[in-house]
């Protein structure tokens, strides 16, 4: 029995001996328990969501802007350069140079006409000065709306019979070659400008192929071209019996017909340059605005503001 016991004692001891050390948690363990709670890992996950939606809302405005000005160039392409030649030519005809017959190669700046100016002409804006004698010149060459060309004889019948178009350098030519028929009066049988000016002047413009100013033939062509680069029998007709009848010359009507045409042009010029705006604004400018900068100024509805628009009164 003693020695029963002995050998059970000394079991447990060689036991206790082998048995494994106490387990101890390594800083691995204590950094997994620093994790944050699965709450915080919520509201972090919304915000990246939250902000993908708004960098993807921001690339699908910009791609609306992209494709709306993909198929403007596309379909309206060709547009754009002939837009930039008509706005070129409507600053060179609004600061005085005309339609047809103005390619500066035989240009008369100057004819060295002496006496007043035409009445009113800063309502011509003509490029240069616009001597009275120079008028009285092309006037003195006029026998009614015949006398001016051959009307079934111009470039335009060669194509087709009924058109009658004078274009602006052919008038310009026939009325240096016409033969000066006399000196214009006004209402009372007195001559324009003057008894004085008659005599200073007469003989030198009653020569043929004198020199007379384009800016004068340009005046007279607008009273009854408006701005344009060709004339009609009709309206040279209509036009003339308003400040002209025989060898009765109204300076003043003349110079109201004249001011006319070119109120005509300056009214096309404000037209194209109003539809201008509103194709580009609608185009171009309100959708950048409305993209880029969360502004709101009308014209149409292409792009997207972040949010409220922005208006400017």
């Amino acid at each position: 029995m003693k020695l029963s016991s002995s050998l059970f004692l000394l079991c447990i001891a060689s036991a206790s001996a082998f048995a494994p050390a106490p387990r101890s948690f390594s800083p691995r363990t204590q950094q997994m328990s620093a994790l944050p709670e699965p709450a915080s890992l919520t509201e972090n996950m919304e915000s990246l969501v939250q902000s993908s939606d708004i960098l993807m809302s921001k690339v699908e405005d910009y791609g609306e802007v992209v494709k709306s000005v993909l198929i403007v160039l596309l379909f309206g392409g060709g547009l754009i350069p002939a837009a930039i030649a008509a706005n070129k030519s409507m600053i060179s005809t609004l600061s005085g140079n005309r339609a047809g017959g103005d390619d500066r190669k035989n240009y008369v700046v100057e004819s060295g006409a002496s006496g007043p100016p035409l009445k009113g002409q800063a309502l011509i804006f003509a490029n240069e000065e616009i001597p009275l004698v120079d008028i009285i010149a092309i006037i003195g060459r006029i026998q009614g709306y015949q006398s001016i060309a051959d009307w079934k004889n111009l470039p335009s019948t060669q194509q087709a019979a009924n058109v009658m178009w004078l274009p602006r350098d052919m008038f310009k030519e026939n009325i240096r070659k016409a033969k000066f028929l006399g000196w214009p009066t006004d209402e009372n049988g007195e001559p324009i400008g003057g008894a004085d000016l008659e005599k200073a002047e007469k003989a030198r413009i009653s020569k043929n192929n004198v020199e007379i100013g384009d800016s004068a033939l340009d005046a007279v062509f607008d009273t009854w071209a408006w701005g344009a680069s060709i004339a009609t029998p009709d309206k040279v007709e209509k036009t003339l019996s308003i400040y002209k009848n025989g060898n009765s010359f109204n300076v003043d009507e003349f110079s109201s017909a004249a001011a006319r045409g070119r109120f005509v042009t300056g009214l096309g010029a404000l037209t194209f340059i109003v539809i201008q705006v509103v194709a580009y604004g609608t185009l171009f400018i309100a959708p950048a605005l409305r993209v880029f900068f969360d502004i709101d100024v009308g014209f149409g509805q292409l792009g997207d503001c972040d949010g409220v628009c922005k208006t400017i009164l």
